[in-house]
């Protein structure tokens, strides 16, 4: 609409030149509605076409068999950190009862039959411990600590701290030719 086609109606020029103020205003106001539902209208169209691609992804999957697997992976963890605190638990009970060497006592232990209860104390061992600690006792050691440390024999006395030891007697222990010797 243009002021003209207005005048030509017989509307004052001043009425006109505000009728078509307002007429632009709404035309703006419903010009960017419409560029606000395109938009929106392509946005979804995106969307749509994403998802699709996604669905398309999974086409052929048999997703009852992906969750099954997913529940039997989660039994197999279930299962594996339950045999890893009966584990962890044997061991120390085997070094509180003074074994020797854990790992050859937990191998003559019948392990199907030690179980951890919900209060983490272990079931069926004490007796099997017993057993063995009777039949095998040498597995076991007493109170005193295990000598882990090596022994070197220096070919001399010890104990005596006021004892001296000559230049000859030390390079022989080590190994090296008397001083002014030929070697």
């Amino acid at each position: 609409m243009e002021l003209k086609q207005l005048t030509d109606l017989g509307i004052p020029e001043e009425q006109a030149k505000q009728a078509l103020e307002l007429h632009t205003a709404e035309l703006t106001a419903e010009q960017q509605k419409v560029t606000d539902l395109t938009a929106q209208l392509e946005t979804a169209q995106k969307n749509i076409g994403d998802l699709t691609d996604q669905v398309k992804k999974f086409d052929g999957e048999d997703i009852e068999g992906l969750k099954q697997a997913a529940k039997d992976w989660e039994q197999k963890y279930n299962a594996d950190v339950a045999a890893l605190k009966v584990d962890n638990a044997l061991d120390m009970a085997l070094i509180g009862a003074n074994a020797r060497d854990v790992s050859i006592v937990k191998g003559l232990l019948d392990r199907s039959v030690i179980k951890l209860d919900d209060d983490g104390k272990l079931t069926g061992f004490s007796e099997q411990l017993e057993k063995l600690q009777t039949d095998k006792g040498f597995l076991f050691g007493g109170d005193e600590p295990a000598d882990t440390g090596a022994r070197i024999d220096t070919g001399l006395r010890h104990g005596s701290a006021s004892e001296e030891i000559t230049t000859a007697q030390a390079r022989a222990v080590m190994g090296l030719p008397v001083e002014g010797g030929n070697k």
